[in-house]
């Protein structure tokens, strides 16, 4: 079976980039101690701090629905409905191999 991973992209609303920032940054624990979790990196747009990429990568597609029913996320996607500007964007990937 492959892996899945997903890229999702973050705008915060102008003024909101640090909020933005450390909401995501609160997730990393805690979704790295879930099982299933094999990846969970942000990285900081260079030139604009409005935008963030997250990847992350999931053993399959139950882990990464388990984590949907996490308190952390839950909380996590009400704070950014405040931050964000525009929708998340997300796309899924499988491994090649």
């Amino acid at each position: 079976m492959s892996t899945l991973t997903l890229n999702v992209r973050f705008t915060a609303k102008p003024g909101h980039e640090t909020e933005l920032r450390e909401t995501l940054e609160d997730m990393v624990a805690p979704t790295l101690a879930e099982p299933g979790c094999l990846a969970y990196e942000l990285y900081l747009h260079p030139s604009d701090p409005s935008r963030v990429v997250l990847l992350e990568e999931w053993v399959d597609e139950a882990a990464l629905a388990a984590h949907f029913e996490t308190p952390h996320l839950k909380e996590c996607a009400a704070a950014l409905a405040e931050i964000l500007l525009e929708p998340l964007q997300v796309r899924r990937f499988n491994d090649v191999g």
